[in-house]
């Protein structure tokens, strides 16, 4: 419990902005270009999704090119914080061996470098939606609600992935395929109601992907259909992932240094 409340003082923090800023710098999107660059792929990817996917799943959607927008970089939010979670600690062995400190501090550390990116990608799309005056501002204080809970949530997992990247280093390349599958299970390109089904309901119920889609998209207006969602209930369903998953690091820890 100590440890757990050491990362709220002074040091800590001010370890964990350091790291935080060393990983975003070389990230790919760390600089300028590297950022304008990953934003047109996000672009070719909504072109490509436009054309395939428009007629047939997005009947009803007010604006499908911010629909699809937001889905893409959500997702990539979820794809590039699992896979930091996976080598947030394998990729840097020699801080993790060489240095004492509470090793939780750099899987903060690099999920809150991905989450960088992330907000300003969805800074332009909400100017986006503004300009199409589909944002309703009675839900604009939402928005850090949600990002807090999706940083606590990926924070969460990037707990256990940093375990099992450790323990099972091959373990990426079978995560990549499984992440893929996982895109089709959640709406990135479609409405939930366009596979109306007591299967697709329960995948899409148990699925967190498409709870936090559903969410940004009500908050923007992009959905074109009420979402019954409880902000409370995902709050503190996002921290109970990011407990458990402290919990899973921490009694695992000495297995990691062990593995390393």
């Amino acid at each position: 419990m100590k440890r757990f409340q050491s990362l709220g003082n002074p040091w800590s923090l001010n370890l964990g902005y350091t790291l935080a800023k060393n990983e975003f710098s070389l990230m790919e999107q760390g600089t300028v270009l590297g950022f304008t660059l990953a934003f047109c792929n996000n672009v070719v990817m909504l072109l490509v999704f436009h054309t395939l996917f428009v007629e047939r799943f997005l009947h009803g959607v007010p604006n499908p090119w911010v629909y699809l927008l937001l889905g893409i970089v959500q997702w990539n939010l979820y794809m590039n914080a699992s896979l930091a979670g996976f080598g947030s600690l394998v990729y840097r062995q020699k801080l993790v061996m060489g240095y004492s400190f509470p090793k939780e501090i750099l899987i903060l550390a690099r999920t809150a470098a991905v989450f960088v990116p992330y907000i300003i990608e969805l800074s332009l799309i909400l100017c986006i939606a503004a300009y199409f005056q589909m944002f309703p501002r009675e839900k604009f204080f939402q928005i850090p609600i949600l990002i807090l809970s999706e940083y606590f949530f990926c924070a969460g997992l990037g707990f256990i992935f940093a375990f099992i990247g450790v323990v099972h280093k091959n373990i990426v390349p079978f995560w990549n395929i499984m992440f893929r599958l996982l895109s089709f299970a959640t709406p990135i390109f479609y409405l939930p109601a366009h596979f109306s089904s007591k299967w697709a309901d329960i995948i899409f119920s148990w699925n967190p992907f498409t709870i936090f889609m559903l969410w940004i998209r009500d908050i923007v207006g992009a959905n074109g259909f009420d979402v019954p969602l409880s902000m409370a209930k995902i709050f503190l369903g996002s921290i109970a992932v990011f407990l458990f998953g402290y919990f899973i690091f921490r009694k695992s820890e000495r297995k990691i240094g062990d593995c390393l």
